[in-house]
C-alpha cells in the first residue's frame, strides 16, 4: 500500500489568528503534523493543502509538498472531502491511501497514527479507520427535542440517573486521524467509508486547538505542568 499524508491548513481562522502557525512547545501546529508524518516509514509523501503563502513557506521548510487550494475550497464552510478530491485530481493519484492529519491536533502521537495504519491493514474488508476518544459527557445523559417539541431522554429516562460506569462505553470523533483510500473518498463522498473501524486515543492526545485557551492548555500538557 502507498500512504500519502494530507494536512489541510487554511490561512484564515476566526478564533485564533494564524492558527496553524501557532506554537506548541516552540513548534508550529503545522510543523508538528508534518514531522509526525515523516517519522512513519509507511508514509511516502506528505502534502499540505493551503491557500496561504505563509503556510506554504512553513510546509516547504519542513520538506512537505504543497497543494494550492482553489478559492472555492478555501472558505471556512468548505468540506475537507472536496479538498481531497482536488488533490486526487491535481496530483494524478490512483489507488493511494490517504492519511488525513489535522494540524489542530498537536499532541497526536506517532504511535496513534501507526495504530490506525495497523488497524486499517488488519482486515482487507475495512474501508476506513477514524480516531476517537472518550466522551467528556456521556451521550445517554442527554435530552433531545422530538418532532412534537417535547424534551425526552435520548434512550431511557433511567440513563439520566445511572452511574457512568453502568452505561456502555461512549467515544467521540476527535478529528486527529482519518485513514481511507482516495478512491473510497471520491466514491462515498465521505471519510466514513463502511465498514469503518475506530482507534481510541487518550484525552490529552486528543486536544483540538480552536481557541487561545486550547493552545495554552496544550502547552501546559506537553510541559507536564497541567494539574
Amino acid at each position: 500500500m502507498t500512504y500519502i499524508a494530507v494536512i489541510p491548513a487554511r490561512g484564515g481562522s476566526k478564533g485564533v489568528k494564524d492558527k496553524n502557525l501557532q506554537l506548541v512547545d516552540g513548534v508550529s501546529l503545522l510543523a508538528r503534523a508534518i514531522k509526525s508524518a515523516k517519522n512513519i516509514p509507511e508514509i511516502s509523501r506528505v502534502v499540505v493543502s493551503t491557500d496561504s503563502e505563509k503556510i506554504a513557506k512553513e510546509a516547504l521548510h519542513y520538506d512537505a509538498e504543497v497543494h494550492a487550494r482553489r478559492e472555492i475550497t478555501s472558505s471556512d464552510s468548505a468540506r475537507t472531502v472536496e479538498v481531497l478530491k482536488d488533490i486526487y485530481s491535481d496530483m494524478s493519484l490512483s489507488d493511494e491511501i490517504c492519511i488525513l492529519l489535522q494540524p489542530t491536533s498537536p499532541l497526536r502521537q506517532v504511535s496513534d497514527i501507526e495504530a490506525c495504519i495497523t488497524e486499517y491493514e488488519s482486515d482487507v474488508s475495512i474501508n476506513s479507520v477514524v480516531s476517537v476518544t472518550l466522551c467528556e459527557h456521556h451521550p445517554y445523559k442527554v435530552v433531545v427535542e422530538d418532532d412534537n417539541g417535547e424534551m425526552a431522554a435520548i434512550r431511557h429516562i433511567s440513563d439520566l440517573e445511572a452511574p457512568r460506569q453502568k452505561l456502555p462505553k461512549a467515544l467521540r470523533i476527535n478529528g486527529a486521524i482519518y485513514v481511507t483510500s482516495f478512491e473510497n473518498i471520491i466514491k462515498s463522498d465521505s471519510f466514513f467509508c463502511q465498514p469503518t473501524r475506530f482507534v481510541e486515543m487518550g484525552e490529552d492526545e486528543s486536544i483540538d486547538i480552536d481557541t487561545y485557551a486550547d493552545l495554552a492548555k496544550a502547552n501546559l500538557i506537553i510541559k507536564g505542568e497541567l494539574l
